[in-house]
């Protein structure tokens, strides 16, 4: 069974951020150390994705000879073996581990690889080394000045024996982690203390007292958002509420508890709640729940892992007796018994080979004595074979060098190459920016001169009124030819003067924005008259004839004979066609 006091959530913050900053660093140790710092955040919530940040993490360590970064990367994978439940490959980690662990001195992180060690161990049903490597992490983390860890090992240890039924040892253990948890103030590691507590309480068959810890630790945990440590609650909530009679409220704690399982993928944990559960359903003469403990059986098979099995058998056992199905209950009981004598073997058998091992290993030490003083009277006759193997070593030690260094070249290279696509995409992309943003400029620089042209056609209609009523007073002052004169010249000067600078203006602004045009046109037709070139301006900008008039003070007959010239001109079949073509020179 997977316990549940060690997965403490992670509280790194600005994972988003180192997230975006990895996007932009070399393989150097701080990209690894990033890295490793993300996998560990993962590790508990998402599996795979915490595997792909240490995998990468251990491909550069490796390139670089980062030894400690080679040792972390592998102990983090072992340790998400673990919670994906696979022993096997979690112990395989951790023992790849241990050695670049050891070298680097590092005691803090050796004290961790014992406290991972240690769960594995247990999750197969090594209790001896499990434990054994529990007090080696007290020890270490006590060096480090680690208390929190501390507490944990003592609170495992304290699991262990419970598992072993050594209930009163194992209530001294807890009482004492709780303790050093509250001193430390972790709220973290107190809900864990609780939770043992109560498993405690409930071994001895004091449910109140196991139902009452064990709430006051999911309290905790609900008000910090430990999804998997609110799973565990509940599930040993919901098995405490069924011992109690109370099968609805266990139902529903046990629900519950399974969807935050199966959403983390945790199968060890959802095999367990199934099986809980399903004891609930079949209390309260619900079919289903045959179904699902049937169900869950052949889930556990598939994890191959001989002690959850083990407890599936007597849990399938409990439930069939509880319906009165002796049958199926013996048969569960037995295949319990059997894989329970089998564990136990295995497990002295595991004891008999230390003892063997230690024993040939101090024969090899005499062993080996006894070769050193023939190798001392053998020592003159040898000299040259060992001179040999020197040069030997020593050839082999400059090919290896030869080789790794030309292997470092080479992934150099590859970086470099892949540094400057990535450079070439950032140039593009600026420059695509850039012509965004010209296309920007461009768009409010014409909106700029509609709005201008806008100006001019108003401001051509206020003149056009202005000189209809001064042509309207002159008539009213026929007899007075003084007053008529000055009127006449009065509207001549609106006509001639104030068009001059309005279209002046206009001009200005349109070839600053529109530079070139006037070139490129004539460039096209040398024989275009002045007329035509500024209706063709105005035309650019996608004015209609009625406009166009308004602004030139002509009329829209007059527009339209010079747009019919200015399109023969440019020899152009139809008049739809004479817009889009300007606006495309």
């Amino acid at each position: 069974m997977v316990s549940g006091s060690f997965f403490m959530p992670a509280q790194e913050s600005g994972i988003k951020e180192a997230e975006q900053k990895l996007q932009g660093m070399p393989d150097d140790t701080s990209r690894v150390n990033l890295l490793l710092k993300l996998g560990k955040y993962y590790c508990g919530s998402e599996n795979d994705k915490a595997l792909m940040y240490l995998q990468e993490a251990y491909t550069i360590s490796t390139m670089l000879d980062y030894t400690a970064g080679i040792g972390k990367s592998l102990m983090w994978q072992g340790r998400i073996y673990f919670y994906k439940s696979n022993p096997a490959l979690s112990n395989k980690y951790l023992d790849k581990a241990k050695r670049a662990v050891e070298s680097t001195g590092d005691t803090a992180t050796l004290s961790y690889w014992y406290l991972a060690k240690a769960f594995s161990l247990k999750t197969t049903g090594d209790y001896v080394n499990a434990v054994k490597m529990f007090s080696k992490s007290i020890e270490l983390s006590k060096i480090s000045g680690n208390m929190t860890r501390v507490t944990i090992c003592y609170l495992e240890i304290g699991n262990t024996l419970l598992d072993r039924d050594n209930v009163e040892k194992a209530m001294r253990y807890f009482r004492k982690g709780l303790k050093l948890a509250q001193e430390t103030k972790n709220r973290v590691v107190v809900s864990n203390a609780l939770t043992s507590i109560a498993k405690a309480y409930e071994s001895k068959n004091m449910l109140d007292s196991s139902l009452y810890y064990s709430e006051k630790a999911l309290k905790i945990r609900v008000a910090m958002k430990m999804e998997r440590h609110i799973a565990s609650s509940e599930k040993t909530i919901g098995e405490t509420l069924i011992k109690m009679g109370r099968y609805a409220e266990a139902e529903r704690y046990l629900k519950h508890s399974l969807s935050i399982f199966e959403k983390m993928n945790e199968k060890t944990g959802a095999v367990i709640t199934k099986l809980s559960l399903a004891n609930a359903l079949v209390m309260q003469n619900n079919p289903g729940g045959f179904s699902l403990a049937e169900n869950t059986l052949g889930e556990a098979e598939k994890l191959k892992n001989p002690l959850l099995l083990s407890f599936v058998y007597i849990k399938l056992s409990d439930i069939y007796a509880s319906n009165n199905n002796y049958k199926k209950a013996f048969d569960f009981r037995k295949k319990y018994e059997v894989l329970k004598d089998s564990l136990f073997n295995s497990e002295k058998e595991k004891m008999l080979a230390e003892v063997e091992t230690k024993f040939q290993t101090a024969q090899k030490d005499n062993d080996i004595a006894l070769l050193k003083e023939k190798a001392a009277l053998e020592s003159n006759k040898n000299i040259m074979l060992v001179i040999l193997l020197v040069v030997f070593l020593i050839v082999i030690s400059l090919l290896f060098v030869m080789f790794k260094y030309k292997s470092t070249a080479f992934k150099r290279q590859q970086k470099l190459l892949e540094q400057e696509k990535i450079i070439h995409a950032q140039e593009n992309q600026i420059n695509e920016k850039e012509n965004q943003l010209l296309q920007e400029q461009l768009e409010s620089k014409n909106r700029e001169l509609a709005s201008k042209a806008l100006e001019m056609i108003r401001l051509n209609e206020t003149i056009t009124e202005i000189i209809e009523k001064l042509e309207k007073f002159s008539s009213q002052n026929g007899d007075n030819t003084m007053k008529i004169n000055s009127i006449n010249k009065i509207i001549h000067d609106l006509e001639n003067h104030t068009k001059q600078n309005i279209w002046n203006e206009f001009n200005k602004i349109f070839k600053n924005i529109h530079s070139g045009f006037y070139a490129r046109l004539l460039n096209i037709c040398k024989d275009l008259t002045t007329t035509e070139i500024k209706i063709a301006a105005l035309l650019r900008l996608n004015l209609n004839t009625k406009e166009i008039a308004a602004i030139t003070f002509k009329s829209e007959g007059s527009i339209k004979t010079t747009r019919y010239r200015l399109r023969k001109k440019l020899g152009l079949s139809s008049d739809n066609k004479l817009v889009p073509f300007l606006m495309q020179i």
